[in-house]
């Protein structure tokens, strides 16, 4: 049996519901389950439930199940770690309303450097169950002698004889413990607490008295919680009051400040790493407090009245973590996890583990792809995605299955989610809707400074939510028409003339006036197209754009009607970068030829002056192009794209051209056009523009493609 709890919370824990569904649908949980489901309204089939378990009931579950599963709270921890169970912890947040902050993604990080595993997504979970034998040296919970002898030199026994010592369970109730050194020195002293077996256990040679729980936004308990107060603190008369943490403690604290004058200390607990609790703050802000011990650095260089007195228990990062572990298979499914970044190196190193794991013997039904901890993905990491379902389909055929092998994706950031969208991928794979709730631990690394402003954060958002909405959505054309840029996460580390809100400005302009151009010369071009040959005006084509996004580009039609058919017996005049030699129609990363039979005469004199590419400057204006960018490729070059190929000192991949919005002209337009004759000279080009733009460099390239329209010998065929 496999033990789930949640514990008392008030809040819901839906995701780690979805998580153990998830689990249980996909035959990697397959023995009975029991839930404790505390406030959780999601709940999985077929599993035995229970909304609260009493502790000695508790006991009983854990000694009987094979491994636990719980919510990383301090009581939970502790309790678990009585028994020789493997348990794994899911922290609660904010960001999926589980809980009042991120109090327990704090914890986890400090739990985690201890040796104890962490899930932040559901595929932990399945390297868990997979490794569920892994050692662990037990926690340690030492007494707190730094901080005792503090509190002896500046409060001493002598001038103090009555004490009142307030804190919940769990955690916070062994934080007391563990300054006996210090109270044991006060005979007369009066505990207030949470009623659980281990208080009464240990507490049953003190003078106790229960508070009312839960205390979380529930305000009837805050009144019961301030009456007791009153009571107690009447009969006692504390002269010093003590409380390590948790909501409990607010109505105690204020009652013994202001009604009684006692001496009012507040010690944050250890786990509280980067700020203070939402009761400390309170406290804070009300005067209430006398003396406030916090255990970070960060949080006392934020509060410096705040006393720092550190843990002492600092440790070095075991290697028992699962992030470590990359590839996992349960049965006939294996999930393959990636890093924190999904760039050029690492997007090639899941290419090279998927191609091996499609060679091996062994058949699988389904591929998982785990991206929880993926936070940043760029062009050579889209390809990536795409070079592995290529090579999925190629080895079913290979293996002659019946039903191709299912690919999904796990646990897809914001971030990463923006780009399947923007691409159109997210309707080629499919995201598992369950998995996308993972909690990453805060990093800090350079892309912390680089941390987006709210205002763009908002404006993203508002986007997303109206361009889904009948009539509501034409704001939503209008927010991307200024700034195509806002389909995409602001915390996406693109390429920065991506975002340049003056470059789009140049391109709206620079539109406006080609086409009107355009407009003056359609009638006698649409014309002098239609006497020489059938066919449409225009020319539509796929081309692909930012990131492989798909559009559909437009040019006066310069060929024949049924060009594309004839491709193929034309020679393609791009040389192969081995031997020079000339490539096949088919078989080239793009394609031309400086005498295609296919081109009209009319064709011809539109593509030496670049008229045909007229129609182009409505791509511009819709914010598929730019008026300077790189070549916009066809899907079939794309298909083509390798990973493993690097150009310049950055090593760039062939994927990675497409980080820039593709051009109407680029350098690759101003440096011969149609004399290249070879995709790693047009490779080149594309990265010279993407390592060196500016919008100086980009006004350069719009004169030189103007002076260039009027050489005789421009390069144009």
């Amino acid at each position: 049996m496999i033990l789930v709890t949640v514990g008392t919370e008030q809040y819901t824990f839906n995701s780690l519901m979805d998580w153990i569904g998830l689990l249980l649908k996909e035959g990697i949980i397959n023995e009975d389950v029991f839930i404790q489901y505390g406030a959780s309204t999601r709940l999985p089939d077929d599993v035995k439930i229970s909304k609260v378990v009493p502790e000695a009931q508790f006991k009983q579950l854990v000694a009987k199940s094979s491994a636990v599963i719980a919510h990383c709270g301090e009581g939970s921890t502790l309790l678990l770690e009585e028994f020789d169970k493997p348990y794994i912890l899911v922290p609660r947040t904010v960001r999926f309303h589980e809980h009042v902050d991120d109090h327990q993604i704090e914890l986890a990080e400090d739990l985690e450097n201890q040796g104890v595993l962490i899930a932040r997504s559901p595929a932990d979970l399945v390297k868990f169950l997979k490794l569920i034998t892994m050692p662990r040296s037990p926690l340690s919970f030492n007494e707190d002698q730094e901080l005792c002898k503090y509190l002896s030199d500046r409060y001493p026994s002598q001038n103090y004889q009555k004490l009142l010592l307030v804190c919940s369970s769990g955690g916070h109730f062994k934080g007391m413990q563990g300054l006996s050194k210090y109270w044991q020195t006060i005979s007369q002293r009066t505990w207030i607490t949470f009623k659980t077996g281990t208080t009464q256990t240990e507490l049953i040679t003190e003078r106790a008295f229960w508070a009312y729980s839960p205390t979380n936004r529930n305000i009837p308990n805050f009144i019961r919680n301030l009456y007791l107060a009153i009571n107690v603190l009447r009969k006692e008369r504390p002269q010093l009051v003590i409380s390590t943490g948790a909501g409990v403690a607010t109505p105690f604290l204020l009652v013994a400040k202001y009604l009684f004058q006692s001496k009012v200390i507040f010690i944050e607990s250890k786990t509280r790493i980067r700020d203070l609790s939402l009761s400390a703050k309170l406290l804070r802000s009300c005067k209430a407090l006398d003396l406030l011990v916090v255990r970070s650095e960060d949080i006392a260089r934020l509060y410096p009245e705040a006393v720092y007195i550190p843990t002492n228990t600092e440790h070095q990062s075991l290697l028992s973590g699962l992030e470590d572990v990359q590839i996992t298979n349960f049965n006939d499914t294996v999930i393959i996890s990636t890093g924190h970044n999904l760039f050029n190196p690492e997007a090639r190193k899941l290419k090279e583990d998927f191609c091996q794991l499609c060679q091996e013997e062994e058949s699988f039904r389904k591929i998982i792809i785990d991206m929880s901890h993926t936070e940043f993905m760029d062009s050579s990491g889209v390809g990536a995605l795409v070079s592995c379902l290529k090579t999925l389909r190629q080895a079913d055929i290979q293996a002659g299955k019946s039903e191709p092998t299912e690919m999904v994706l796990w646990s897809v950031s914001s971030q990463v989610l923006s780009i399947l969208k923007m691409t159109k991928l997210e309707n080629v794979f499919y995201i598992e809707p369950a998995s996308r709730t993972n909690r990453l631990p805060r990093r800090k690394d350079e892309r912390s400074r680089r941390k987006p402003q709210s205002i763009s954060r908002f404006l993203h958002r508002l986007y997303g939510s109206l361009i889904g909405m009948p009539i509501l959505c034409a704001i939503a054309y209008v927010m991307y028409f200024f700034y195509p840029a806002i389909e995409l996460d602001p915390s996406l580390p693109v390429h920065p003339s991506v975002r340049s809100f003056p470059k789009r400005l140049i391109d709206i302009f620079g539109a406006l006036m080609g086409l009107s151009f355009t407009a003056i010369l359609f009638i006698p071009i649409a014309i002098a197209i239609k006497l020489e040959s059938r066919g449409s005006i225009l020319f539509k084509q796929k081309r692909a754009g930012l990131m492989s996004k798909p559009f559909g580009i437009w040019k006066f039609r310069s060929m024949v009607k049924n060009a594309e058919m004839l491709k193929q017996k034309i020679t393609n005049e791009i040389a192969n970068s081995t031997d020079g030699t000339p490539k096949n129609s088919d078989s080239g990363k793009f394609f031309k030829n400086s005498n295609d039979p296919r081109v009209t005469r009319v064709g011809k004199f539109l593509r030496k002056t670049s008229i045909d590419e007229f129609p182009q400057f409505w791509n511009i204006l819709t914010g598929d192009m730019s008026l300077i960018g790189t070549r916009p490729p066809t899907f079939g070059e794309v298909g083509q794209y390798e990973l493993e190929n690097e150009y310049t000192d950055e090593k760039m991949t062939e994927w990675s051209r497409l980080d820039v919005k593709p051009g109407l002209s680029g350098v690759w337009q101003v440096s011969g056009r149609s004399t290249v004759r070879s995709f790693e000279e047009v490779m080149g080009f594309d990265l010279i523009y993407k390592r060196n733009w500016s919008l100086k460099y980009d006004l350069w390239l719009i004169w030189k493609t103007i002076v260039m329209l009027f050489e005789r010998n421009n390069g144009a065929v």
